[in-house]
C-alpha cells in the first residue's frame, strides 16, 4: 500500500508567496464550486424533489470516501504537480457534464454516477492541495497554517452559497444566460488550481509492502462514522431543507450562519478537548449538530441558530477527530487522515440518502430531538466511564506539595516546595525568611520558563465574536436585498381574468375567482404538492398533461398515467404549478373552491385544505378538461387542526 506523506526537502525553506498562491487558488475554486453546486442542487430540488437531492448529496459523499484510496494509489505513481493537473482537469469536465445531463433530463442514477466520479477526483485534488500547504508552511506551524487554509475555504464556500441563493430566477440562477455563466464558472474555477500545480514541491511517495491496516484505529473510525450518520443529515441537507421550509432566498442566511459557527470551532475545541475525553466530546458534538434543528422548521431565527450551532459542532468534530487520529497515526499520517475523512463521508452519505425518504421535511424536528437525545445519552455514559480514572489520576508532585505545606504550617515556616520534574516553580513568590534554611537558587532563565509555562491564548473570544457578528450583519443585508428582489409568490388563489380559450370558438367568459378558506395563525405549515404542465405531443397533435416530479414523467403520461396525491382529511396543502407550455393552464379543484391560473412560462401556487371526508377527488385544467387532470386521495387519520 502506498502511504501519502508530504516530505519537505531539507535544503528548501517555506515561502510565504507559495502559500498565498495556494490560498488564492483554493478560494477561487471553493467559491466557484459551491456557487455552481448550490444552483445545481436547487434545480434538482425543483425537478425531482428532496429525495433526488438526497441521492445527489449521498453520491457526493460517496465520492469523498472513494477519494482516499484513489489518492493513495495516485500518490505512489505521480508527484503532486501531475496529480493536481490530472484530477482538476477531470473534475472540471465532470462539473460541466453534470449540468448538461441535468438539463437534458437524465435519470437520477446517471447524475449520481457523474457526481461520485466528480467528487472522487475533486477530493483527490484537495488532498494534493493540503499536502502542498503543509510543504509550504513554516517548520512547527503546519497545524496553524492548515487551520487558516481550511477556515478561509469555508468562508469562500459560504460566500458562494449565499451568492447563488440571491441570483435572480426561480429557482435562483436558472434563467438562460445566467445559467450558462454559472455553468462556465463552475468549470473554469478549477483553472487557478491547475496553474498553481506548476510549483508543486511534494514528490511521489515510495511504494511499500502492505502493512498492518491499523486495527487499533477501527473503533474510533467506526465511532466517527456513527456520529456522522446520526448527527450530520440536517446540516448536510441544509440547502434543500431551507428552501422547502422557508424559501430559497434564506439559503444564503443558512450558509452565513453555518460559517459563523465554524469560526467559533477552534475556541470550542481548545476549551472542550482540554477538559473532556473524546468519549464525551464526540457524541456531544454530534448532538450539537441536531439540537437547533428541533426548532428550525418553525421559525427563520431557529434555522439560523441551528446552522450556527451545526457549523460549530461539525467543524469541531472533524478537527477533533483528525487530531485524535493523527496523534495515533504512527508514521501513517496522510493515510490515517484520509481514512478519517472517508468514514465521515460514508456516514454522511448514508444520512443524506436515508433522511428524505424515511423522515422527510415534516419529521425533521422529531428526528433531531430523538437522535440528539441518544447522542447526549452516549456522552453521559462516556463521562461516567471516564470519571473514576480522571479522579484517580494525580499530577506528579501533588502529594509532595501537600506534605510540604503541612510541615510549614506546623513549624511556622512557609517554604516553597522544590520544583519537581515537569513543574515550573514561580520564584517571584519566595518569602525571605531570615531564620529559615537556605533557599534553592533560581535558574538563570526562570522568567522565560515561567512565561513558557503559562497557557498561550490565541485570538480572544471577543475577536471571534466580532467576526461572527460581522458575518451575520452581512448576511442580514444580503437577505434584505434578496427578499426585495425576489418575485412575489401568491399564497392563495389568484384572481381569474377573462382569457380566451385557444381551442374554443366561444367568446371569452369571466369566471368569478374562488378563494381558499383563510388559514388561522396556528395552522400547520402546508405540505407542498408539485406539478408541472407541458405538451408531450406536437403542435399539430398536442397532448397537454400534468406531470409530477418523481411520480409521473412524460413517458408515463403518454401512456395515460395521471398524477395522484394521497393526503389526510383536512391537511393543509400548497399546490405549486410550473407552466412549461406555450399556453395558459389552470389548477381547478372544485371541492376546495380553488381556481388557479398559470400563464405560460410562469409558476403559480395556491394554499387550501384537503376535504374532510375520505374519498377520491379530481382536479383538472379548466382550459383542457379532456385528458389534463389528476386525483387527490383523502384517507387516513385527520390532520391536526383539520
Amino acid at each position: 500500500m502506498a502511504v501519502v506523506a508530504p516530505v519537505r526537502p531539507a535544503q528548501t525553506r517555506a515561502r510565504p508567496d507559495r502559500f498565498a498562491r495556494l490560498l488564492a487558488a483554493g478560494l477561487i475554486d471553493s467559491f466557484g464550486m459551491t456557487l455552481g453546486w448550490t444552483v445545481f442542487s436547487l434545480l434538482v430540488l425543483e425537478t425531482g424533489g428532496l429525495v433526488h437531492l438526497g441521492v445527489c448529496n449521498a453520491a457526493m459523499l460517496v465520492g469523498v470516501a472513494l477519494s482516499a484510496p484513489l489518492t493513495l494509489w495516485l500518490s505512489s505513481r505521480m508527484d503532486a504537480a501531475r496529480l493536481l493537473r490530472s484530477t482538476t482537469a477531470v473534475e472540471a469536465g465532470l462539473r460541466v457534464a453534470s449540468f448538461l445531463l441535468l438539463l437534458a433530463g437524465a435519470s437520477v442514477a446517471v447524475l449520481a454516477a457523474v457526481i461520485t466520479l466528480m467528487y472522487t477526483a475533486g477530493l483527490a485534488a484537495y488532498a494534493g492541495m493540503r499536502a502542498e500547504v503543509s510543504a509550504a508552511s513554516r517548520a512547527g506551524r503546519e497545524g496553524a497554517t492548515m487551520t487558516l487554509f481550511v477556515v478561509a475555504l469555508m468562508a469562500a464556500e459560504a460566500a458562494g452559497v449565499a451568492c447563488a441563493a440571491l441570483l435572480p430566477g426561480d429557482p435562483p440562477g436558472a434563467t438562460g444566460g445566467l445559467l450558462a455563466a454559472v455553468v462556465a464558472g463552475y468549470g473554469i474555477s478549477q483553472l487557478p488550481t491547475w496553474l498553481v500545480a506548476r510549483g508543486a514541491r511534494v514528490a511521489r511517495t515510495a511504494r511499500r509492502a502492505p502493512t498492518d491496516p491499523g486495527r487499533q484505529a477501527a473503533p474510533m473510525l467506526l465511532a466517527g462514522a456513527l456520529i456522522m450518520l446520526l448527527g450530520s443529515g440536517p446540516a448536510l441537507l441544509a440547502v434543500g431543507l431551507t428552501a422547502e421550509l422557508h424559501g430559497s432566498r434564506w439559503v444564503a442566511g443558512s450558509a452565513v450562519a453555518f460559517t459563523a459557527g465554524t469560526l467559533l470551532a477552534p475556541w470550542a475545541v481548545a476549551l472542550a478537548e482540554r477538559r473532556l475525553p473524546t468519549a464525551v466530546t464526540w457524541p456531544a458534538w454530534g448532538a450539537g449538530m441536531l439540537l437547533g434543528w428541533i426548532v428550525a422548521p418553525s421559525d427563520v431565527a431557529g434555522l439560523l441558530a441551528a446552522q450556527v450551532l451545526a457549523g460549530l459542532c461539525v467543524a469541531a468534530f472533524e478537527g477533533g477527530m483528525d487530531a485524535h487520529v493523527a496523534a495515533r497515526a504512527e508514521g501513517r499520517l496522510m493515510g490515517s487522515l484520509a481514512a478519517s475523512e472517508s468514514v465521515r463521508a460514508l456516514g454522511g452519505a448514508v444520512a443524506v440518502a436515508a433522511l428524505p425518504p424515511l423522515v422527510g421535511t415534516e419529521g425533521i424536528a422529531t428526528f433531531s430531538a430523538a437522535a440528539s437525545a441518544a447522542l447526549l445519552a452516549a456522552a453521559l455514559v462516556g463521562m461516567a466511564v471516564h470519571r473514576v480514572p480522571r479522579l484517580a489520576a494525580r499530577p506528579p508532585g501533588t502529594a509532595l506539595a501537600l506534605a510540604t505545606a503541612a510541615a510549614g504550617s506546623t513549624t511556622g515556616h512557609h517554604l516553597p516546595a522544590r520544583p519537581t520534574a515537569g513543574l515550573i516553580f514561580d520564584w517571584r513568590h519566595v518569602r525571605m525568611e531570615p531564620y529559615g534554611p537556605p533557599l534553592p537558587q533560581p535558574p538563570d532563565d526562570w522568567a522565560r520558563m515561567l512565561k513558557d509555562a503559562r497557557p498561550h491564548r490565541g485570538r480572544s473570544l471577543r475577536h471571534w465574536a466580532a467576526v461572527a457578528l460581522l458575518l451575520v450583519a452581512v448576511g442580514a443585508a444580503m437577505f434584505h436585498v434578496g427578499q426585495r428582489s425576489a418575485p412575489a409568490s401568491p399564497a392563495g388563489a389568484q384572481p381569474v381574468l377573462p382569457v380566451p380559450d385557444p381551442y374554443s370558438q366561444q367568446a371569452p367568459t369571466t369566471v368569478v375567482p374562488l378563494t381558499a378558506p383563510p388559514a388561522t395563525a396556528a395552522a400547520p405549515r402546508p405540505r407542498v404538492l408539485r406539478l408541472s404542465t407541458d405538451n408531450i405531443g406536437t403542435e399539430a397533435h398536442p397532448n397537454r398533461v400534468y406531470l409530477t416530479p418523481g411520480q409521473v414523467d412524460a413517458a408515463q403520461a403518454g401512456k395515460g398515467r395521471r398524477p395522484e396525491f394521497v393526503v389526510r382529511p383536512g391537511e393543509a396543502l400548497r399546490v405549486r404549478v410550473a407552466n412549461q407550455d406555450r399556453y395558459i393552464h389552470s389548477f381547478t379543484f372544485a371541492k376546495a373552491r380553488v381556481n388557479l391560473d398559470i400563464f405560460e412560462g410562469t409558476v403559480g401556487s395556491a394554499t387550501f385544505k384537503a376535504p374532510t371526508a375520505p374519498g377520491t377527488y379530481q382536479f383538472y385544467c379548466r382550459y383542457r378538461k379532456v385528458g389534463m387532470s389528476g386525483t387527490l386521495v383523502v384517507r387516513g387519520p385527520p390532520a391536526g387542526g383539520g
